[in-house]
């Protein structure tokens, strides 16, 4: 037992130490253990039929006001890949909605337009309750990307869903390394996370 308190590893008896000897798969949670759990945006991937500079701007508005690494990483996305630069806010007449957990969702209103993003469920929800139809691409779209391990944001203007938005977690350095290791142990590991059932 004080060989393992020496590594930083905490038993609370002998018995699980002598249990740990029998462990073959790791259950691991993804955010703040494998990843660093500031997501970025790595893709903008448009709807049938919606040009993806629309989509991308669109998606930066929405982004404007949102201080989080994922709302900053969009801004950057849609600045790099588009060329969308400076905004002059009070000429918009921008009116921010923020975030919220109760809506999921957070955007821009902009005179006539309403401009969101969030979750595709949340999305859709709002999509309907403008009139709109949530078109089945996007809904392919957005569990394509949650299957490859990233989070999918959507966007919408009024009735109208435009795309979806790929976030990627960073993953922490050292981490493939630590995995190989348990491997040759014979040890598998598994990544749980609550952003893919």
């Amino acid at each position: 037992m004080d060989r393992m308190i020496q590594a930083n590893v905490i038993a609370t008896s002998g018995r699980a130490v002598e249990a740990a000897g029998d462990v073959d798969v790791l259950l691991l949670d993804k955010t703040g253990t494998i990843t660093l759990g500031n997501r970025q945006a790595v893709a903008f991937i448009p709807g049938e039929g919606v040009d993806i500079k629309v989509l991308a701007d669109a998606a930066q508005l929405a982004s404007l006001s949102d201080e989080t690494p994922e709302g900053r990483s969009i801004v950057v996305l849609a600045k790099e890949n588009h060329g969308l630069r400076e905004r002059d806010l009070h000429a918009l007449d921008a009116h921010f909605v923020p975030f919220t957990a109760q809506t999921r969702m957070s955007g821009v209103n902009l005179g006539d337009r309403q401009i969101r993003k969030g979750a595709a469920s949340a999305i859709e929800d709002y999509v309907q309750s403008q009139g709109g139809k949530f078109p089945d691409d996007l809904r392919r779209t957005v569990d394509q990307i949650a299957m490859a391990g990233g989070t999918p944001l959507v966007v919408a203007e009024g009735a109208h869903a435009l795309g979806a938005i790929q976030l990627k977690d960073i993953v922490k350095g050292g981490i493939k390394e630590r995995f190989a290791e348990l491997r040759k142990m014979g040890i598998k590991t598994v990544m749980i996370t609550g952003d893919n059932r």
